[in-house]
């Protein structure tokens, strides 16, 4: 059961739980029946039933849809902020003569970013709220994003289950934190390339200029910041190199690859590393969080559900007298498949001492046998939760009572595939009177329950999917 207990099983499970806390119970008669039948543990069995909830309403594909806009605008945030760091890397040392006081490039490519990184920080240490977490709201701006792409019904109770499945499962803290990084990382890489490429193509003249500090607290300053990328190999301008960046004085070619080196060993040292580290952090507590995801079994919602999903025991049999002629709608599809489609040929309750088939099917079907008893319908719920047929043939005998059970169980197993047929053997002739009647009961009662293909002759099933 494990290959349902995915982060958006998770999801679903938690919609589904917001759905029945505010309209109420959804009805579920034919979904608990297939959970039953396939077994697991409680939680498995929650998830199963809200999976196959999802999929009759429509909940699934809007998901899939909501996951698609997530995705989208982190690549439209993610373009953004690639352009935002090449235009900050270009402000920074745009100036009409080439002269950059170096410690406001420095300040510009890093001090926004720095900010941000610390709030991050700040946040871990304190355990701050989501809101501070995430920095100056790059990651509210990315679902603020998705859930302007995706509209509909019940996109908004779907996004309240992301968030509330997400807290209660703590992936919201560092999904935030993983795209907040992500789109930093961006910025930064594209600024240092960006740097880069100035640098090589055009000659700059570093200084710096200052009315109140002297050259000494600057040679401090420069010689701390750039201790950390001179161990990996980044030079750091000298003292006299330093003393005589004040813009007065016009240094040689290879002062100014010192500073260029500095500027670009600064900004990968304090920016492009601690948000690589940072996000790498993320991702991992991220999908560590994802391999421990459970249900909490006991809160309000699943409790009530615990005696229906785990019966102790399950009778089958008449449980009621007969109310009036009803039967339930079958859901099948207009498309009609061919004989070579994936198919299974199944008999309803037909008598033990019938021969089995009934009738010689194409090779390539498969024989799901007769299904009378309980532990017979369980193994053959069973095999189609498992299996996955375009066709569904229901075998049934034309000369027992089209009661409303049968009918009722026929609907449940064309859910099964994506068309289904019935075949009504031993099907009348017009002299048999009382038996004729007895067609006609099942004619109307299919008829009724929405069924489009019904056949007394096998031939012609066999013909028309030719």
């Amino acid at each position: 059961m494990k290959e349902h207990n995915d982060w958006q099983s998770y999801w679903l499970l938690e919609a589904v739980r917001l759905k029945e806390s505010q309209w109420g119970p959804i009805e579920d008669s034919v979904e608990v029946r297939r959970v039953i039948a396939i077994g697991g543990g409680f939680e498995d069995r929650l998830l199963l039933r809200s999976m196959l909830l999802a999929q009759r309403s429509g909940w699934a594909e809007l998901q899939q849809r909501i996951i698609r806009s997530l995705r989208y605008s982190l690549i439209a945030l993610s373009v953004l902020f690639i352009l935002m760091g090449a235009g900050v890397a270009i402000g920074a040392l745009a100036t009409q003569d080439g002269s950059v006081n170096v410690l406001l490039a420095l300040v510009a490519l890093l001090g926004v970013n720095s900010l941000s990184f610390l709030l991050w920080c700040f946040s871990l240490l304190t355990g701050g709220n989501q809101s501070v977490h995430s920095g100056i709201g790059l990651s509210h701006a990315w679902l603020w994003l998705s859930q302007r792409i995706v509209k509909g019904p019940d996109h908004g109770l779907l996004f309240n289950a992301l968030f509330g499945f997400a807290s209660k499962q703590r992936l919201l803290r560092w999904s935030l934190s993983a795209v907040n990084h992500w789109l930093w990382l961006l910025a930064l890489l594209t600024a240092c390339a960006t740097v880069l490429a100035l640098l090589a193509a055009k000659r700059y003249y570093f200084n710096w200029e200052t009315t109140l500090l002297g050259p000494d607290s600057f040679v401090q300053l420069v010689q701390g910041l750039g201790f950390l990328p001179g161990l990996i190999g980044f030079a750091t301008p000298s003292v006299e190199v330093i003393r005589q960046s004040d813009g007065l004085q016009l240094l040689s070619s290879t002062a100014q690859v010192q500073w260029s080196s500095w500027l670009v060993g600064c900004l990968i040292i304090y920016g492009v590393i601690p948000r690589f580290l940072a996000w790498g952090l993320s991702l991992f507590l991220l999908q560590r969080h994802k391999r421990r995801l459970q249900v909490d079994t006991d809160q309000l919602g699943f409790i009530e559900l615990r005696q229906r999903l785990m019966p102790a025991a399950e009778y089958v049999g008449v449980d009621a007298d007969a109310g009036a002629d009803q039967v339930p709608e079958a859901v099948v599809q207009a498309l009609r498949p061919t004989k070579a489609s994936s198919t299974v040929f199944v008999g309803i309750e037909l008598p033990e001492d019938h021969p089995w088939p009934v009738t010689r099917m194409p090779s390539n079907w498969q024989d799901a046998g007769m299904v009378d008893s309980r532990e017979q319908r369980a193994e053959l719920l069973a095999l189609l939760s498992r299996a996955s047929f375009s066709h569904v043939v229901l075998c049934v005998d034309a000369e027992q009572t089209p009661d409303r059970g049968v009918v009722a169980w026929l609907a449940e197993l064309a859910t099964y595939g994506e068309y289904c047929s019935i075949y009504l053997m031993n099907a009348p002739t017009k002299q048999a009177e009382p038996t004729s009647d007895r067609l006609a009961a099942w004619l109307l009662r299919l008829k009724k329950a929405g069924f489009l293909s019904v056949y007394t002759d096998f031939e012609q099933l066999l013909a028309e999917l030719d």
